[in-house]
């Protein structure tokens, strides 16, 4: 008799020897849609995991989406990136103040403007090299400023009609600049007009302009195209430069405007 058959597979794992019925309890169906396991999953969950009942960590269930967060975990996440926010603001601040720091102490002594001497005395008369400039007041606006005030300085005396006075006094600004002395541009007072479109084009920070009501600087040094004053601390007058060019560097002659800085020595 063959009853041996309907008590299943053989111990030893021989399967030819079974009925086609009790193959069909072997076979595993694996569906094509996995929606089709919904229900099973749903009787898995339903039954519960026993060792769920004791103390552990929690089981998420991997077929759920990561978990919601809470309002207070979302503040905090918030805060945090508020205040990593605010530590690299912080930082940039540092970096920009303590940069800025370094360059002022490394050109502040080359820029800052050097106070005035005493003026000198015994000197050749006005309007000579080596002597002070006419005692005579110029006009800044409706201020006055007396001429001898003025150091250092470089004074450029420019007249009614100069196509390359722009040109020139944008090359001389840095030049006079890098000394911390001041570049004044000064002419008539018809040349209102010139004398602020000159401080517009140059820089009102690198140029100051004024006016001559007396022409008393063109009387004393003459006027034959730009010429430059070069006035020493003390209010001498080292160097008288007619005619420069945009090419013109006049550094040289600059260290001589501030000897007691000890600039140049």
């Amino acid at each position: 008799m063959s009853s041996s058959r309907d008590l299943g597979p053989s111990p030893d794992g021989r399967h030819d020897d079974l009925l086609p019925g009790d193959l069909d309890g072997l076979t595993l169906h694996v569906p094509d849609d996995p929606r089709e396991l919904a229900s099973d999953r749903a009787a898995w969950l339903a039954e519960g995991d026993p060792e769920e009942t004791v103390p552990g960590p929690v089981r998420r269930d991997p077929w759920a989406g990561p978990p919601a967060r809470s309002h207070a975990d979302r503040r905090a996440e918030r805060r945090r990136r508020h205040s990593l926010t605010a530590g690299v603001v912080l930082a940039s601040m540092l970096v920009v103040a303590v940069s800025g720091a370094v360059g002022a102490w490394i050109v502040g002594p080359q820029a800052a403007a050097p106070p005035a001497a005493p003026l000198a005395s015994a000197v050749p008369d006005p309007g000579q090299l080596g002597g002070l400039l006419p005692e005579i007041v110029l006009q800044d606006g409706s201020t006055p400023v007396t001429a001898r005030s003025l150091r250092p300085a470089v004074l450029a005396l420019v007249p009614s009609e100069c196509d390359e006075c722009s040109e020139l006094l944008t090359t001389l600004a840095p030049q006079v600049s890098s000394f911390g002395v001041s570049l004044v541009a000064v002419g008539d007072p018809q040349q209102a007009a010139q004398l602020a479109g000159l401080k517009g084009g140059v820089g009102p920070t690198r140029l100051a302009t004024l006016t001559d009501p007396t022409n008393g600087l063109r009387a004393a040094y003459g006027l034959t195209g730009v010429t430059l004053l070069l006035v020493r601390d003390d209010g001498v007058v080292v160097d008288v430069v007619r005619n420069p060019t945009p090419d013109t560097h006049i550094e040289a002659a600059l260290v001589e405007l501030v000897p007691s800085s000890g600039i140049g020595t």
